[in-house]
C-alpha cells in the first residue's frame, strides 16, 4: 500500500514545492552567482513568485551584487571607448558596440552580452562588486554620477562630481581642467552598507591621496579632511571599506596597510549626514617599499598583499592581510586554483574549463624590466610576466605574446581571454 504513495511523492512536480522551501533553495543558488539565480526564478511561475525578485534590490542588498562579473575589454585589449577606437573625450562608449557590452565571469568563464545605453554618453569611473559607477560626459559642465547594476538595471543618483571642485582649493594651484582630470582618473570605488534605503559611495582619488564620499539624496560630495601618505600601489575596495599601502616612515623594507572605513552617521548633524573616520594603520609587513610594486588584491574571500621581500625584483611573496592584523607574518605559497592579476585595478580569476589560459597559483604583472625591447625601439620596458608561486623560490615566465600597452599596435594573435583580463588591470581608467 505504501509503494503507490511513494510513487506519487517521487513523481510530484517541482512546481509543487512549498514557497518557503523554494525561497531557501533560491538563496543557496544566489550565493553562487546572480545569473544562476535569475535562471532559477525562470523555471516556472511558482518559483518566480516564491523567490525574491532582484529588481529594485540590486543595489541595496549585497546578496544581489554581481561580484565576479567584469566588463570585458573589446578590440585588441582595449575597453569600450578608448580614443584609439574612435572615442572622443575621456572614455565615452564606443559607437561600434551599439549600446551593448560583454561581461566575463572571472570564476566560471561564462560570457553574457547586455544592452547598456548609458555608455552612449557616460564614462566608467570605477567598479566594485560588479556595480558600475558612471559619470555623465555629454559636456564639461555635466558631471552627473550614477551607480548602475548592469544586470537588474537599478540606478542610484549621486551628487554631481563638480561639487568637489570648490573643495580642492586647499590642495595646490590647479587649473579647472586639471582638477577635473584629478577627479576622473585612477579612482577606487566602494559601496558601503545601505541603510534606510540610502546608498553611500566612497571614491579614492589616488593622485591627491584624498577620499570623497556621498550618499544618495546628498547635494554634494564631501572631501576627506586629510590625505594619506605617499601610496605604493592602488587603493582597493574590500567588503565596503578602502585599503591602501604606504611606506613605514623612512624604512624601505617595511610597509603599512591603511583602512578607510565607510562613512558613519554624524550624531552632531543628524543621522542623515555621514562623515569619514580618520584613516588608520591596521598592519605592517616586511616588504620592499617600492612604488608600483606593492599590491593589495582580493583573492576568494581574502585580502592579500603582494610584493618583493627585498629591493631586487626577484621573487614575489604573498601575505594574507587577516594574518598580518593578527600578528602572524608568514607568507603563503599556495593560492589554489586562483591567479592574481596586478596593476592599477588588481583582480583574481580562477582556473577552469571556461578560462583555459588562466594558470593556477600564479601572479601576472609588469614589474620586471626587459632591456632592448624591439617593440620599444631598443629601449628598456616592462614585460608582462607570470610568477609561479611555490615553496622556496618561484619561477618567472612570459604571460602573453606582445605588449598590450602599445595601443597603436595589437599584440600577437590569436588573442586569449587573459589579454582582456590583464588589460583591465593595467589601464588607469576602467
Amino acid at each position: 500500500m505504501s509503494c503507490p504513495k511513494r510513487a506519487r511523492v517521487a513523481t510530484a512536480p517541482w512546481a509543487s514545492l512549498p514557497e518557503d522551501l523554494v525561497q531557501l533553495i533560491g538563496w543557496r543558488v544566489l550565493s553562487g552567482d546572480l545569473l544562476d539565480y535569475v535562471r532559477f526564478r525562470a523555471v516556472c511561475a511558482h518559483w518566480s513568485r516564491s523567490a525574491t525578485h532582484p529588481g529594485g534590490r540590486g543595489l541595496l542588498d549585497p546578496r544581489f551584487h554581481p561580484r565576479r562579473w567584469m566588463l570585458l575589454p573589446e578590440g585588441h585589449g582595449l575597453y569600450p571607448g578608448h580614443p584609439a577606437l574612435g572615442g572622443h573625450g575621456l572614455y565615452p562608449g564606443h559607437p561600434a558596440l551599439g549600446g551593448h557590452a560583454r561581461f566575463l565571469n572571472l570564476s566560471t568563464g561564462a560570457l553574457t552580452r547586455l544592452h547598456l545605453p548609458l555608455f552612449h554618453d557616460h564614462v566608467l569611473l570605477g567598479c566594485t562588486d560588479g556595480l558600475l559607477l558612471l559619470l555623465r560626459h555629454r559636456d564639461p559642465g555635466d558631471t552627473a554620477v550614477r551607480l548602475l547594476h548592469p544586470f537588474t538595471g537599478d540606478i542610484a543618483e549621486l551628487p554631481p562630481l563638480s561639487s568637489l571642485l570648490p573643495q580642492m582649493e586647499h590642495y595646490g594651484n590647479m587649473t579647472e581642467d586639471r582638477k577635473r582630470h584629478t577627479l576622473r582618473v585612477s579612482a577606487a570605488v566602494t559601496v558601503g552598507p545601505a541603510t534606510a534605503g540610502a546608498i553611500t559611495v566612497m571614491l579614492a582619488l589616488e593622485i591627491k591621496q584624498l577620499v570623497a564620499h556621498a550618499t544618495t539624496g546628498d547635494q554634494r560630495w564631501t572631501l576627506s579632511a586629510g590625505r594619506l601618505p605617499c601610496l605604493l600601489g592602488p587603493t582597493v575596495s574590500f567588503h565596503g571599506n578602502l585599503y591602501a599601502v604606504t611606506p613605514k616612515s623612512a624604512q624601505r623594507n617595511s610597509v603599512c596597510i591603511w583602512q578607510i572605513d565607510a562613512p558613519q552617521p554624524d550624531a552632531a548633524e543628524g543621522r542623515r549626514r555621514r562623515s569619514l573616520l580618520p584613516s588608520r594603520i591596521i598592519a605592517h609587513c616586511p616588504l620592499a617599499a617600492t612604488e608600483g610594486a606593492v599590491n593589495l588584491v582580493e583573492c576568494g574571500s581574502e585580502l592579500m598583499l603582494v610584493g618583493f621581500s627585498d629591493a631586487k625584483p626577484t621573487g614575489l611573496v604573498v601575505y594574507r592581510v587577516a594574518d598580518l592584523i593578527s600578528g602572524r607574518v608568514v607568507s603563503i605559497t599556495d593560492i589554489g586554483e586562483h591567479a592574481l592579476f596586478l596593476g592599477q585595478r588588481p583582480l583574481y580569476a580562477s582556473q577552469n574549463k571556461g578560462l583555459p589560459s588562466v594558470v593556477a597559483n600564479s601572479i601576472t604583472c609588469r614589474y620586471r624590466v626587459t632591456k632592448n625591447n624591439p617593440l620599444r625601439g631598443g629601449r628598456a620596458s616592462r614585460s608582462t610576466e607570470q610568477y609561479h608561486i611555490g615553496t622556496g623560490c618561484g619561477t618567472w615566465s612570459p604571460a602573453i605574446d606582445g605588449d598590450i600597452s602599445c595601443w597603436d599596435r595589437p599584440p600577437a594573435s590569436p588573442y586569449m581571454l587573459i589579454h582582456h583580463i590583464f588589460t583591465c588591470c593595467v589601464t588607469l581608467s576602467y
